[in-house]
């Protein structure tokens, strides 16, 4: 074979590949230096060059993809004619840029003539239609008519037909007008199903009597597909369990007239519900003569006595020899068949060697919705100065109060909430009367004083990225009466207040502070999370202590961790003071409790 000639062969396919190639490097690289519409009516040029991606800038190849939108565009408004007639281009001298016209035929529009209903037998096709978009008088839209047939079908599922079945038979020209549509929507309506039991899957300690109760479903209840999504939401929120599936439908035999008799079968996987945290240590005496102390923090939850749903707790907490707290709880919920739950606490500090403050209360709260509760309190406090002080501290005092109290609820998930919002205020209006101590209770301008009491907690969840939340809270307390002294404020600092400050360093009869985290999400209830705080207190002058009026702005700032151990959600956190350097940060760690 002649090498030379087999060269000079090729030559010619070999020129037409490279200006194949050359042509499509240049259309690549050519940019729109401007666009013009013609043969638009329905939408103006700016519209259509606010739709497509060909415009003054943009890549010369971008205008088939532009094509494509626009027949979307003018289909999604009855345009199904539409068609692009031609595009002119004009190169530059250098081939650089080009100038662009679209040439557009736009035709008739079809719109629809009338919508048709039929196979419905539970509700009327007025019924129906009242529920869709797709109209008389509007073009046809497929997304848009998918659309309405969820919405139907949403409704039967309400009405208590979870097997209904709708379906678009027909779509044809109107005889008495070719230009429009006529839409049919054939109905199958399928039986009405009642619920006769549920079953409960995976619990192994608690009661299925319990989940039963929070489902909120009784024997004979129509279905209805609402309720159905609210139930899991509803279980997680009593955090028994470590997750809790959707409630699947199945059919029992036998018909109830011409409907179905069903059940709920709802998947559980239980939880550590019960939470032993504590941590003790021994102090040892620098001075011979005084003996060591023991300090620490025990804290323990029952969340679930004998499977009921009841809630115990226990709290014991010391930080120095002269300071500790005593907390005792307990929740009996759903009283009477009803969501009505009742509880006491039993609360008692001694701060430093100054005094002795105990709290009692009974509380009531009933649950309107899955979002709304309300809630009722009887307080009573007492404060006991210390009986070996020469100097006066506080006085002895009885208190009474009453208060209400609003929460409510929209998170998605009260462990690692990605969406909604917590909300709640309360009130409180008191008596208090001075008894004490007799040496001192000339210094008291009276012996009795009413006191108000007030607290506003509010946080929002807004997902941002994949697993990445923003949580932004705000709060506010306040006390007011006519004399306040130390045993009424409220004290503040410390890890769920404002972080970078020691645990209770401030009293105050005014509090209002932010917390802002942004939390990458680890795990059904882990995160890592970065913060600022920021806050204002006041505290009113107290004359019997020679103590003038103080207010103070705050902020500290820092990273945390949330993490799910087999003792509860441990959270831990450093953070940052005003004022401090990196090296006298505050460490903050601590058992969250959701009780």
């Amino acid at each position: 074979m002649n090498l030379k000639s087999s060269i000079w062969k090729s030559k010619p396919f070999m020129l037409c590949g490279w200006l194949f190639l050359l042509s499509g490097m240049a259309t690549a690289q050519t940019t729109i230096s401007s666009v013009e519409i013609f043969g638009n009516s329905f939408f103006s040029q700016r519209d259509i060059l606010d739709k497509i991606p060909s415009k003054s800038g943009a890549p010369l190849n971008s205008i088939e993809r532009s094509k494509i939108i626009l027949q979307d565009i003018y289909s999604a408004e009855g345009y199904y004619s539409f068609s692009i007639d031609s595009v002119r281009i004009e190169y530059s001298v250098d081939s650089s840029n080009a100038q662009v016209a679209i040439f557009l035929n736009e035709k008739e529009r079809t719109l629809v003539s009338e919508v048709i209903v039929s196979g419905n037998k539970a509700f009327t096709s007025r019924e129906l239609l009242a529920l869709i978009e797709t109209a008389s008088g509007v073009p046809l839209n497929s997304p848009l008519l998918e659309s309405d047939i969820r919405s139907v079908l949403t409704f039967y599922s309400q009405q208590g037909f979870p097997f209904a079945k709708i379906s678009a038979d027909s779509i044809h020209t109107d005889p008495a007008d070719h230009s429009k549509l006529i839409v049919q929507l054939n109905v199958e309506e399928g039986p009405k199903v009642y619920l006769d039991e549920i079953r409960v899957e995976g619990n192994t300690s608690t009661s299925a009597a319990v989940v039963v109760r929070e489902a909120r479903v009784g024997k004979g209840e129509l279905f209805n597909q609402d309720k159905l999504e609210k139930i899991r939401r509803r279980l997680e929120r009593l955090q028994l369990f470590v997750s809790v599936g959707d409630p699947q439908l199945y059919i029992l035999p036998g018909l109830k007239g011409d409907s179905l008799r069903g059940g709920l079968s709802i998947p559980v996987t239980e939880g550590n519900t019960n939470t032993f945290d504590g941590i003790v240590g021994y102090v040892p005496s620098t001075v011979p003569s005084v003996s060591g102390y023991f300090t620490g923090n025990v804290f323990v939850a029952l969340r679930n006595l004998f499977g009921t749903g009841r809630k115990a707790l226990i709290k014991w907490q010391r930080e120095t020899s002269v300071t500790q707290e005593l907390e005792l709880q307990y929740r009996e919920p759903w009283l009477f068949g009803f969501p009505l739950g009742i509880g006491g606490t039993f609360f008692q500090r001694k701060q430093d060697s100054s005094y002795v403050k105990t709290k009692i209360e009974l509380r009531g709260d009933f649950a309107f919705s899955e979002e709304l509760t309300v809630a009722g309190n009887i307080l009573s406090e007492s404060v006991y100065p210390s009986a070996d002080l020469s100097q006066f501290t506080v006085f002895e005092s009885n208190a009474l109060f009453f208060g209400g109290e609003i929460l409510y609820d929209t998170r998605d998930n009260v462990r690692n909430p990605t969406g909604g919002i917590s909300y709640a205020a309360t009130i409180q209006q008191g008596t208090k009367k001075i008894t004490g101590p007799k040496q001192f209770l000339n210094l008291s301008t009276g012996k009795n004083f009413s006191i108000q009491k007030y607290s506003v907690d509010a946080a929002a969840f807004v997902s941002t990225f994949s697993r990445q939340v923003i949580m932004f809270g705000v709060h506010g307390k306040q006390i007011s009466s006519s004399q306040l002294e130390l045993s009424d404020l409220f004290q503040f600092g410390g890890a769920t207040t404002m972080r970078g400050y020691r645990e209770n360093q401030f009293f105050a009869s005014q509090i209002v502070y932010i917390n802002s985290e942004y939390r990458f999400l680890t795990g059904r209830a882990s995160s890592l999370f970065g913060f600022i705080d920021a806050g204002y207190f006041s505290r009113p002058a107290d004359p019997f202590k020679g103590i003038t009026r103080q207010e103070k702005s705050l902020y500290g700032f820092g990273f945390g961790a949330r993490v799910e151990t087999g003792l509860g959600i441990l959270n831990i956190s450093y953070a940052l003071g005003q004022g401090d350097s990196f090296s006298n940060g505050k460490i903050h760690v601590g058992i969250i409790n959701e009780f």
